[in-house]
């Protein structure tokens, strides 16, 4: 009973945003009104009642304050959820977990409502609305042509709020070590971005990133409304395209490849400019460390591979970003650039952001770890080495936690090769796109509308885990099996 009432709130703050689609679509008179209304009914109607009941409270509180002056009354509390939360006992880690790969798998469900009013196959239709939630990018639709701009936009607000992650619309009303397991079951590392003040520092930046990008691709020439469109696939890492084909100029390029390198980075770093602790943020390994294999790889694609230097600015970026935009048929790449991009969509980009894959504070850790151990080897029996970033102390079980991360993300990924490979895909093709859907990456060097629809479920199920960061699903199969 009480994960049904965490998954009502869940679905309840997930189907707010959608509130954006449903408003342009009233406003342009496009008829799709109807079916997203519909789907915001049912994501947040299992809510309702506690809402309603709350509300119904203050309100005969309010009419007592009138009748009886003496009676105390708080005027700001009258539609205010923070009962929910008080009404609600702290869930066990284990809990949380399960709750949030139950979110993940139902909130799509019900969002991809709009797509099946639209003629979508179930399976393509579940399929674009799982990789819209987990800001991935790829997409199963073989043209967008006949779809309302609201259901587009509609498609873009997804992956915003995808991008972000469901539970962080839930801070706004938990605190403590709840909000602390919340944070750590979507791979996001609570002593970075703080706990009491989560939401508001996390969405502040996230809402000024987003402005910043419309604002930006305003003036590089984009038309308000893809603006708007691509700046929320651009700054969650998302990568849908709200058009079939167009003709970037250099400028749009570079100013798309900007938003995915800004949502893939820390906000942590951001939260530091504010403080104006400048120095602190960009001497930061983990930045320094993304800065410099982002630019070694642009390197190496644009003297091997021989690509124009706009468009592997923008693909590397895209890849290690996991920003999912690609320009040019990455089909036809020389062999070499499509191993770099499968490097960087499995690497990913900072610890605390927008972006998939195994995160780069992952890797420095393992390889602070690795030189300990090595220079331990060459020391005195007995001397104590330990590991390091930011000269901050990174404990064992950080290490731990880390290694067994790395080491179950490589074994999927092997797995999620060879079923491709037995599917009767080539190896390298096999690789770049379980990289890119377990990544969350977006990027396609295959076609996904042509695909069978068992491969879409496989690669829908890869997308999934790639955003939960597996091991929440356990909890979930753990908290089944116990009943």
């Amino acid at each position: 009973m009480l994960l049904l009432k965490r998954l009502a709130v869940l679905m309840f703050y997930a189907s707010l945003p959608l509130l954006i689609p449903l408003g342009y679509s009233l406003y342009v008179e496009d008829g799709a009104w109807a079916t997203i209304s519909f789907t915001i009914l049912l994501m947040a109607l299992p809510a309702v009642p506690e809402i309603l009941k709350h509300i119904f409270q203050n309100i005969k509180n309010f009419i007592l304050s009138i009748l009886k002056p003496d009676t105390p009354f708080n005027y700001a509390k009258l539609v205010d959820m923070e009962k929910m939360r008080d009404q609600v006992s702290e869930l066990t880690l284990g809990e949380i977990l399960a709750l949030v790969s139950v979110a993940w798998l139902i909130i799509p469900a019900f969002s991809s409502i709009p797509y099946l009013a639209y003629g979508f196959a179930p399976v393509d239709a579940y399929f674009e609305s799982v990789s819209g939630w987990t800001s991935t990018g790829l997409s199963a639709f073989p043209t967008l042509d006949g779809i309302p701009q609201s259901i587009i936009l509609y498609r873009s607000v997804t992956q915003w709020i995808g991008g972000l992650g469901i539970v962080i619309l839930m801070l706004t009303m938990i605190k403590g070590r709840e909000a602390r397991h919340f944070l750590k079951a979507e791979g996001r590392a609570p002593e970075d971005v703080g706990i009491s003040k989560t939401a508001g520092n996390i969405w502040s930046t996230y809402l000024l990133l987003s402005l910043i990008g419309i604002g930006l691709l305003y003036a590089v020439g984009l038309d308000p409304l893809n603006a708007i469109n691509l700046s929320f696939s651009g700054v969650s890492n998302g990568g849908f395209f709200p058009f079939d084909s167009y003709d970037f100029t250099d400028q749009q390029k570079f100013a798309l490849a900007g938003l995915m390198f800004g949502g893939a980075t820390s906000f942590l770093f951001y939260r530091k400019l504010a403080r104006g602790q400048f120095r602190k943020a960009f001497l930061d390994e983990e930045l320094k460390l993304y800065v410099f294999i982002t630019l070694a790889a642009i390197g190496l694609i644009y003297l091997v591979g021989h690509e124009g230097i706009y468009n592997t600015f923008l693909n590397s970026i895209s890849a290690i970003a996991c920003g999912g935009f690609a320009i040019g048929d990455l089909s036809i790449m020389h062999a070499f650039p499509t191993y770099i991009l499968i490097l960087l969509m499995l690497m990913g980009g900072m610890m605390g952001s927008t972006t998939g894959g195994i995160k780069l504070w992952r890797i420095l850790v393992v390889l602070k770890s690795i030189l300990r151990d090595i220079k331990s080897a060459f020391l005195p029996t007995g001397s104590v080495q330990i590991v390091k970033i930011n000269n901050e102390p990174i404990s064992k079980e950080s290490i731990v936690e880390s290694s067994t991360f790395i080491f179950a993300y490589i074994i999927l990924f092997l797995f999620g090769c060879g079923v491709m490979m037995a599917i009767d895909y080539e190896i390298e093709d096999s690789m770049f796109m379980i990289a890119s859907a377990m990544g969350n990456v977006g990027l396609a060097i295959l076609p996904i509308p042509e695909m069978a629809a068992t491969t879409k479920v496989f690669l829908i199920g890869l997308m999934y885990l790639g955003r939960i960061e597996i091991f929440p699903s356990l909890a979930l199969i753990r908290l089944l099996v116990r009943g």
